[in-house]
């Protein structure tokens, strides 16, 4: 999709005429349906968040849990994305995962902003507090812009571990590196981007340098969206004394969404650190 964007914007600024085949491979984008793994428990249940909106969060439960997660999603996901990389947590350890949509997403109504994602987190929190009936270790992973989320949550009370995972330093310097990665060099002259200045909020640069509680950072070494060198700039910002970044090698920016072995070999890290608590500098 984005060489074909490319190739559309080169077309309408040279008035030119670019052949490319179009195979059936091109056309055809499937969408496999995952199931949750038998041993979980499924509750679903709609948090009132204004008179009008409903966020949907789920509730996923194991008999002799080790710990909680709670999971924040990607712009380009939801819940349901994320059963593939539930699953491999579920295989390796028992736990419990609760998540939810934001305004907009999935079965939530309503209208995503930059405010109210971080407005749908706190309230799903404090329902989660409510429900949770544990004293189990409690853990928050930001994936993708799930990381800006948690980066605005991880002062709450309850939560005892960050992880970030394939989330960009700021959204200024994600979109220079856009521009020279993926737009071609003829090309850039010619393109301005309107953007809104409300969008260049999602900046995560402050928060991480106030981030103490333990930190996990993980990357894809071949993530082409947001590039590793920006889990390594939050990582390196974070006055945090027990953290770590590590990278997957082979892993792009949907890793735990679409590639069963880089779930796992995630979902491995996660439950090490989970498990540590020794100060580790890599």
């Amino acid at each position: 999709m984005k060489n074909i964007l490319i190739l559309v914007i080169i077309v309408f600024l040279t008035g030119s005429c670019i052949n490319k085949k179009i195979s059936q491979t091109d056309v055809f984008n499937p969408i496999k349906e995952y199931e949750l793994n038998t041993d979980f428990e499924f509750n679903r249940h709609f948090i009132q968040n204004s008179d009008s909106t409903r966020i949907e969060s789920w509730y996923i439960t194991e008999k002799n849990p080790q710990f909680n997660l709670i999971y924040l999603s990607g712009n380009g996901s939801n819940i349901r994305s994320a059963i593939p990389f539930f699953n491999a947590l579920g295989e390796q350890t028992n736990l419990n995962i609760f998540s939810f949509n934001y305004s907009g997403y999935g079965l939530s109504n309503g209208t995503p902003t930059i405010d109210g994602i971080v407005n749908d987190a706190n309230h799903a929190l404090n329902y989660f507090n409510e429900i949770k009936n544990n004293t189990l270790p409690t853990i928050l992973l930001g994936y993708s812009l799930g990381g800006y989320v948690a980066l605005n949550l991880y002062e709450n009370t309850g939560i005892d571990k960050v992880v970030l995972m394939s989330t960009f330093s700021s959204l200024e310097e994600l979109e220079i590196y856009l521009k020279k990665e993926t737009i071609p060099f003829v090309v850039r002259p010619f393109l301005n981007l309107n953007i809104e200045e409300k969008v260049y909020r999602l900046n995560n640069i402050e928060r991480i340098a106030k981030l103490e509680k333990p930190l996990l950072v993980i990357h894809g070494g071949n993530d082409t969206f947001i590039p590793p060198q920006m889990g390594k700039k939050l990582f390196d910002l974070s006055p945090s004394k027990n953290k770590e970044f590590i990278q997957i090698d082979g892993a792009d920016h949907r890793m735990v969404l679409k590639d069963d072995e880089k779930s796992m070999l995630v979902a491995g890290e996660i439950i090490r650190f989970v498990n540590s608590n020794q100060i580790v500098f890599k």
